[in-house]
């Protein structure tokens, strides 16, 4: 199924080149504004994540409390009187202290709500480009983009180690970053941490075109640069 779905985009992209400069992501320091590097070591608490299933429960206001809310891809979960609220990236009780914040503010007086997960999604990465096994790999624990690479059994002999991109959504956008992995494997410059939901491509000669085609083609496939 993955392969077909890349046999599909591949071909869309091919389809749909066009002439004139392509978008180019930020590379090098930049790239870290765009993708901060994280701390894998460090131990994380368990955190929202898009299509995960929550129980929001309001006290003493049935009428607003959800047995089953959805976080959906942009990560908000639909509140009532709210409206879309950002969930994803919060822990159950930041979110919780989030909805008392903004129920507070305009619509209750003192709210006490209480937030969990009851169902989490599967926390996946995938990585493709110049590896040795292409696909969709769950994450167990906080990985970083050298383990994203090593979960795909490791580049190619024409992988390109300064052309790495890592697209990630962030605030209902898509954005992405360069990263040189020859760089970050030598320690001279700061690992990445993958997020789930990112991509990971590890470039080569032919890919770098590929990336610039796949920007270029952002009206048809949109998820390959920011968008609202």
């Amino acid at each position: 199924m993955i392969n077909r779905l890349a046999a599909v985009v591949l071909a869309l992209l091919l389809a749909s080149c066009a002439s004139g400069p392509a978008p180019s992501l930020p590379s090098g320091s930049a790239a870290y504004d765009q993708v901060p590097p994280g701390d894998v070591l460090a131990p994380r608490m368990s955190v929202i994540a898009p299509n995960d299933e929550l129980s929001v429960l309001i006290f003493r206001e049935p009428d607003l409390s959800q047995e089953r809310a959805i976080v959906d891809s942009d990560g908000k979960v639909q509140i009532p009187l709210l409206g879309p609220v950002t969930a994803a990236g919060l822990t159950a009780s930041e979110f919780a202290q989030e909805l008392q914040r903004q129920l507070g503010a305009r619509y209750l007086v003192d709210p006490s709500v209480n937030v969990a997960i009851t169902q989490a999604s599967l926390r996946r990465v995938t990585v493709t480009g110049a590896v040795t096994k292409p696909g969709m790999y769950d994450m167990n624990s906080r990985i970083s983009l050298i383990d994203a690479v090593a979960l795909a059994s490791g580049p190619t002999n024409t992988a390109k180690f300064n052309q790495v991109v890592v697209f990630r959504r962030a605030e209902g956008e898509r954005i992405g970053a360069v990263f040189d992995l020859g760089l970050i494997s030598a320690g001279k410059a700061p690992d990445v941490e993958i997020l789930p939901g990112d991509q990971v491509i590890v470039g080569n000669d032919g890919l770098k075109q590929l990336y610039r085609d796949a920007l270029t083609a952002a009206p048809l496939i949109s998820i390959f640069r920011p968008f609202n």
